[in-house]
């Protein structure tokens, strides 16, 4: 009878499971390529301006793999998830930019 131990891999000295970190990027990109494919308002500018939140969310799909070391399955929820979560920051970030233009005159000045 074989049996296998799954392969750890190493962050800066913090050990994981490799299948679960994969599995957490991997949900992680799925769901913010979905939102982003989903997005027509924003088409022209998505990627460049989605880009910090992205790279955000996989940072944190990684630290909560490193932190809990999850089986693959949660790995790729939680990895789902945070990618899920990071559209209401980016969300967030794009009304406080609306109101700041508002405030400095910056914004679309309504028909007369």
């Amino acid at each position: 009878m074989t049996t296998s131990t799954p392969t750890i891999w190493f962050f800066l000295g913090y050990p994981f499971e490799a299948a679960g970190m994969i599995a957490a990027l991997f949900g992680c990109v799925s769901a913010r390529f979905w939102i982003g494919a989903g997005e027509i308002a924003r088409r022209e500018h998505r990627w460049i301006l989605d880009a910090p939140v992205s790279c955000m969310t996989l940072a944190v799909a990684a630290g909560l793999v490193i932190s809990l070391h999850p089986e693959p399955l949660s790995a790729l929820l939680y990895g789902g998830g945070v990618g899920i979560l990071g559209e209401g920051v980016f969300k967030l970030a794009e009304q406080r930019i609306e109101k700041l233009k508002a405030v400095m005159g910056l914004g679309d000045k309504p028909a007369a």
